[in-house]
């Protein structure tokens, strides 16, 4: 089972997915936030957005 927390994966393969992942995921955040009538605001998705890019770099940079 691949961990959720970047320094515990020792997959190569499962850490660059893992990133890829969560890009897409705050890519598409920031799409919907900026859509008319969103559920969260803009603001909030900057955040989530920030926090899955964060992620994402842990995830390349835990070797």
């Amino acid at each position: 089972m691949t961990s959720p927390r970047p320094e515990n994966v020792t997959c190569l393969a499962c850490r660059e997915y893992a990133r890829l992942e969560h890009l897409r995921f705050a890519d598409e955040l920031e799409r919907l936030g900026r859509m008319p009538g969103p559920t969260i605001s803009t603001a909030r998705a900057k955040l989530a957005a920030d926090r899955h890019r964060d992620l994402a770099e842990r995830f390349s940079a835990a070797e």
